[in-house]
């Protein structure tokens, strides 16, 4: 059986163990805060890419790629035709004038 000294021992055994645990661990948060450890810049990880996910890619470029013509298309278009009716109108405005408000 145990004795109320052997008792004593073990617990004291047990307090020391406790305070070298806390002085080792008091000591690398010292270290910790002392020499910070280095930090690795991570990527992440991704998948490489399947033939589908690429062909959809490249439709969805070209689709912006012809949106793009299209509306620049138009935009000439509508600009030659208000040029156009401007030109147009500039003319026979200088008309109007020349001819038809000059003789009044």
């Amino acid at each position: 059986m145990n004795s109320p000294n052997d008792k004593e021992q073990e617990l004291k055994r047990l307090e020391q163990e406790i305070k070298k645990r806390e002085q080792a661990l008091r000591l690398r948060e010292l270290e910790a805060e002392i020499n910070p450890p280095p930090l690795y810049q991570t990527v992440k990880h991704e998948q490489p890419e399947g033939k589908l996910q690429q062909w959809g890619r490249k439709l969805v470029l070209f689709g912006k790629f012809a949106a793009f013509v299209v509306v620049g298309y138009v935009v000439v278009r509508v600009s030659t035709v208000i040029a156009g009716l401007v030109i147009v109108g500039i003319i026979a405005f200088i008309g109007y004038k020349i001819f038809l408000e000059g003789k009044g």
